[in-house]
């Protein structure tokens, strides 16, 4: 895999993993398999324009007029395809974290704008960053290239200013992400014209942002922060479940196997701030209506 910050790759996935949130962990872990799959099909179809043929037990219709067109034709889609499974990753990592209690204030300052995930996105970025980044724009980008893609009469674009923090900021952009053009980029954009460049920087610059803002939101020290996670990704549920039809004396490790198969990093805040709570309920509890 290539360095975190070089076009056609994604930031190394497990330095860091401990201090990220669980929104953040299931957003690489998305994008990274999206990415993997990319990089893959890109060899595959790079051996079809130059002569690989179809394996006669594969059953499957394909004999095109021009092998080189069709390539890249599919590489198009594909290109297309990868920028929208990221773009709606991105998409829930926002919703997972505007559940957090953090945000309510935030969220009712919103009532009856109507806004877009990209602005949603922007709004919380400046919130806790409180700075500019030029990786907002950049990640908005993706999300609006990709309604794009789906909705065919999209007209999703950026701002003005968001285009001009682009454009203050394209000399450091090049220099860190392999000479990306914003310009073109942009140009890219407008015809509806991605390259293999484009998305994989634009992937790359998304989860670096990704990354930076977690770091401020990511801590689940309070029990209010905690519920808003189970809640949102329906961990009571299984946990009730996992009461209900365990033997008490096993109950806790089947609950932390359930957080490191599902949500790894709410298994210590969960057993810091509700497991011990539960124990002397728990162990009054008879073996009567469990099974193991």
């Amino acid at each position: 895999m290539m360095k975190a910050e070089s076009a056609g790759s994604i930031p190394d996935g497990t330095s860091q993993v401990n201090q990220s949130s669980l929104a953040l962990m299931n957003l690489r872990h998305s994008v990274g398999r999206a990415v993997e799959s990319l990089n893959t099909m890109v060899v595959g179809l790079d051996a079809v324009e130059k002569g690989h043929e179809k394996p006669p037990g594969l059953d499957i219709s394909w004999q095109p007029a021009d092998r080189i067109a069709s390539a890249r034709k599919s590489r198009k889609f594909l290109l297309e395809a990868v920028l929208i499974r990221a773009a709606d990753a991105l998409n829930e990592y926002v919703s997972a974290i505007l559940m957090l209690p953090r945000f309510k204030e935030l969220k009712q300052d919103w009532n009856g704008l109507n806004l877009s995930m990209a602005e949603r996105l922007a709004r919380v970025s400046e919130e806790v960053l409180k700075s500019e980044n030029y990786h907002v724009p950049v990640a908005a980008l993706l999300i609006h290239w990709r309604n794009r893609i789906v909705h065919f009469a999209s007209s999703a674009t950026l701002k003005r200013s968001q285009r001009q923090l682009l454009r203050k900021y394209e000399v450091e952009i090049g220099q860190r992400y392999a000479d990306i053009s914003v310009d073109r980029l942009m140009c890219h954009f407008e015809e509806s014209r991605p390259t293999l460049k484009d998305v994989s920087t634009m992937i790359s610059m998304t989860l670096n942002w990704a990354k930076e803002f977690d770091r401020h939101i990511c801590d689940c020290t309070d029990l209010e922060s905690l519920s808003a996670w189970l809640d949102y990704y329906n961990l009571e549920m299984r946990i009730e479940k996992i009461k209900r039809e365990t033997k008490p004396e096993k109950i806790e490790e089947s609950i932390r196997r359930m957080f490191r198969a599902q949500a790894r990093g709410l298994e210590e805040p969960y057993f810091k701030l509700v497991w011990s709570g539960n124990l002397s309920s728990m162990s009054s509890k008879s073996d009567g209506g469990h099974v193991s």
